[in-house]
C-alpha cells in the first residue's frame, strides 16, 4: 500500500504528533491568506467602483470655485484659525488647561453665534469647548468651510440659516460680475 510505505506520510505523521501547535498556526496563516485572496479578488472590485463613483459624485457636486472668495471671506478665515488656536492654547498648560476652557466655552460660543448665525454651530462650540480633550477640533475653520466653500449641501442648509448662506451665495455673484 502506498500510503503504509511511504516516507512522506511517516513523516509527516511523526511531525504531526510532536508540532500540533505549529500545525494550528500554518492553517491559520494559509486560511487567512486564502480568506485575502478572496476578499481582494470579490471586494477589491466592489469597493474600489463604490469609491470611484463616490469621487466622482463629491468631485462634481463639492468642488468649490475658490476664485469666488473676497477679501472678506479671506479675512474672516485668518479670524477663525485664530480663534482655533486660541481655543487650543490652554492644552499648552497640563491639567490647568481644561480649566481654562470653562471661561472659554461662552466666549467661543457667543462668537460662533454672531459669525455664523446659527444656534447649532454655536451648541457645537460650546460643548468642543468644555468637553476635556476636544480642544483639537477646529469649529470655527470648519464653520467657515462650511458657509464659505460648500453653502450649498445639505448639512450647510440644515445647520447655516438662510442668512448667512444667501449673504455667502450673494457675495459670490457680485464678485462674478467685477
Amino acid at each position: 500500500n502506498i500510503l503504509t510505505n511511504n516516507p512522506i506520510i511517516d513523516v509527516w505523521n511523526k511531525f504531526q504528533d510532536n508540532h500540533t501547535f505549529l500545525q494550528g498556526l500554518l492553517l491559520t496563516i494559509a486560511i487567512k491568506v486564502l480568506v485575502g485572496e478572496v476578499r481582494r479578488k470579490i471586494e477589491k472590485p466592489i469597493m474600489d467602483e463604490a469609491g470611484r463613483r463616490v469621487g466622482a459624485a463629491a468631485k462634481e457636486n463639492l468642488t468649490p470655485d475658490i476664485e469666488q472668495i473676497n477679501n472678506g471671506d479671506w479675512a474672516k478665515l485668518g479670524g477663525c484659525v485664530a480663534m482655533d488656536l486660541a481655543g487650543d492654547a490652554s492644552e499648552l498648560i497640563p491639567f490647568l488647561g481644561e480649566f481654562t476652557d470653562v471661561a472659554f466655552a461662552p466666549i467661543e460660543a457667543t462668537l460662533l453665534q454672531v459669525l455664523f448665525k446659527s444656534p447649532v454651530i454655536s451648541a457645537f462650540g460650546f460643548a468642543e469647548e468644555i468637553l476635556p480633550f476636544t480642544d483639537v477640533i477646529p469649529t470655527f475653520t470648519l464653520s467657515w468651510l462650511l458657509a464659505t466653500l460648500f453653502p450649498t449641501t445639505k448639512i450647510a442648509k440644515g445647520l447655516l440659516p438662510k442668512a448667512v448662506r444667501k449673504a455667502e451665495l450673494s457675495s459670490k455673484d457680485t464678485t462674478k460680475e467685477d
